[in-house]
């Protein structure tokens, strides 16, 4: 296994970083922190051009036909800047839920225009706990009849509802027996979204199903058959995370070395002193191990058919490598650290949304002792 970035990856890691440095400064992350869609049309589209929305969609379908561990790398990069909007749930979820269990129609026509960015997906999942197991399941149902199904049920924590032009929705199926994904447009008579509060700004709603009527043609796979799906979309959106919270916490770290190496006390730069020097090297550590593990779990997922205790390892040990380097750097910082016009803050609050996304450290370590036996 070589985790060294290829001749393309670099080229895209340089490509996406010197766009994202030059386009999404740290104004546009906060300014996009109270915008509707969290990112403005001109980059939305900007990013369709340069062909990051299509990545993974094979060329066949109007892609690129890279792999998951390419676009792990521009994900790195993504989280360097702390861009959100709704990238991750159309050109990660939304696309491999597609490509996985979607009928070749639904691929036609739903991810040539993913890849020109004429439509936004959203995954529709939780509902009480927030939790990504498929018991979490309750109380969205679907029924079928003579003309396709009927939907009804409430979700939570759905990403970017918004600003989606179709919801993937997960329900069970008639006499809870086992679960179904369905493709709802979002304009469906019987669909009301409300806003859910989010610390590190981005963009989640409630979103209600009423009595929705769906044809045959909109169930994404086999009834009944829609965890096994879910439970491998959940591994790339567990992995993407890692991916970006491993950029991130490298930005952290190159913020707080600059910041130690100017900041003096007693005449002299801070970075000075061995205490403050330990705390960069136990951020350095959790950086680069993070790095590692998350471009190990993205290979796996590209490269074998086994990469689940990869994933767990990773997410697990990711949001809370996060979490430390985060806490490292404000406690060097002091109060600078937590004012408004400081940067560390805006990543430290988007880093409590990213550790919770597709399980944090608690779940995905419940998942590795599961495989233990323990």
């Amino acid at each position: 296994m070589d985790l060294g970035l290829s001749e393309i990856q670099k080229m895209l890691q340089e490509s996406s970083r010197a766009f994202l440095e030059e386009n999404c400064p740290m104004d546009f992350i906060r300014a996009m922190e109270s915008d509707e869609i969290g990112i403005t049309d001109e980059i939305w589209n900007n990013i369709a051009e340069m062909g990051w929305l299509g990545l993974m969609i094979p060329e066949e379908y109007g892609g690129s036909g890279f792999n998951f561990d390419d676009m792990s790398i521009l994900l790195e990069e993504m989280g360097r800047v702390g861009l959100s909007g709704p990238f991750f749930s159309t050109a990660i979820t939304g696309v491999q839920t597609l490509l996985l269990s979607g009928t070749e129609e639904q691929k036609k026509e739903i991810l040539p225009k993913i890849a020109t960015g004429q439509i936004k997906i959203s995954l529709a999942f939780n509902e009480k706990t927030g939790s990504f197991d498929e018991s979490e399941i309750s109380n969205t149902t679907s029924i079928k009849n003579n003309e396709g199904w009927t939907l009804n049920g409430e979700k939570l924590f759905v990403n970017d509802a918004n600003s989606a032009d179709y919801f993937i929705v997960a329900a069970s199926t008639e006499n809870q027996e086992g679960t179904s994904l369905f493709l709802v447009p979002k304009d469906t008579e019987g669909i009301e979204i409300q806003k859910m509060e989010s610390i590190g700004g981005e963009k989640i709603y409630k979103v209600n199903f009423q009595e929705i009527k769906l044809e045959s043609s909109q169930i994404i796979g086999e009834e009944g058959e829609g965890w096994n799906t879910l439970h491998k979309v959940f591994n790339y959106g567990a992995s993407g995370k890692s991916s970006e919270m491993s950029g991130a916490a490298a930005k952290v770290m190159d913020m707080t070395l600059d910041y130690i190496k100017d900041r003096k006390q007693f005449d002299r730069p801070i970075g000075s002193f061995q205490a403050v020097q330990h705390h960069a090297a136990d951020m350095a550590i959790l950086t680069k191990v993070s790095t590692q593990f998350s471009r190990k779990a993205s290979w796996k997922l590209t490269n074998t058919d086994d990469a689940d205790l990869d994933v767990n390892r990773s997410k697990a040990y990711v949001s809370k490598a996060f979490h430390d380097v985060c806490q490292i750097s404000h406690q060097l910082h002091g109060a600078i650290g937590y004012t408004w016009d400081y940067d560390l803050q805006v990543l430290t609050r988007k880093m409590q949304h990213q550790k919770l996304a597709f399980g944090d450290s608690n779940f995905h370590n419940k998942k590795i002792s599961d495989k233990l036996d323990l």
